[in-house]
């Protein structure tokens, strides 16, 4: 007897909503590390385009001595960082952000199976950034780019510190080889769920996608 590799992969977790409106399967990891990628280059031109400005800003806070020119600088950086921010929060409050729509994949309130809140996409982008930018961190740091001298106690202790957040990140990703649902470890701290072939209740032949076809 042969046994095919298929047979011994795990089947996609189901997921369909308390209202049974559709069901629908949890988004491979594959696809949802595609999707990311797509965001976070289009997050990346955004910030780009607008770091024009919002570096003349800094520019100026620099220029001006004390607290108020620490306080532009440090406005100036805040808006930067906002403009990623807006970009995940937005689209992930419309269900899919641009690479999820590429992908054809969709997050929703896990118990409603709706458009996530404002909040609670807001509060995902805001856990994305932070593991973005410690990641982004520990590697500059593990890479040496740093001064001459080597890296200060204060630089040592911030790498360590952002690789274990980097480290606990990926393990949070990687739950989700293991979950039940299918959704990672941060799927479930903002309760959503991450899923694809999305087929309504009262049509079982027609797949929804998130361009509304």
């Amino acid at each position: 007897m042969t046994v095919s590799v298929s047979s011994l992969r795990r089947p996609a977790a189901s997921y369909t909503p308390a209202d049974g409106s559709y069901r629908a399967v949890a988004a491979p990891l594959w696809r949802r590390g595609v999707a990311s990628g797509l965001d976070w280059v289009l997050a990346f031109v955004a910030f780009l385009l607008l770091s024009i400005p919002f570096g003349m800003l800094q520019t100026l806070g620099d220029a001006v001595s004390g607290p108020i020119g620490d306080a532009v600088v440090v406005f100036a950086e805040a808006l930067a960082l906002g403009v990623i921010v807006a970009y995940f929060t937005h689209f992930l409050s419309t269900g899919s952000t641009l690479g999820m729509r590429a992908m054809d994949i969709h997050a929703f309130a896990y118990g409603t199976g709706r458009k996530p809140h404002l909040a609670r996409a807001l509060a995902r982008s805001l856990l994305a950034l932070g593991f973005f930018l410690a990641t982004i961190t520990a590697y500059r740091l593990i890479r040496g780019y740093h001064g001459p001298d080597g890296l200060t106690d204060r630089e040592e202790l911030l790498r360590d510190a952002t690789l274990a957040v980097a480290l606990v990140a990926l393990a949070g990703h990687l739950w989700k080889l293991g979950d039940p649902d299918g959704r990672t470890l941060w799927d479930r701290l903002t309760g959503l769920v991450v899923i694809e072939d999305m087929v309504p209740t009262g049509m079982p032949d027609r797949l929804w996608t998130p361009w509304g076809t």
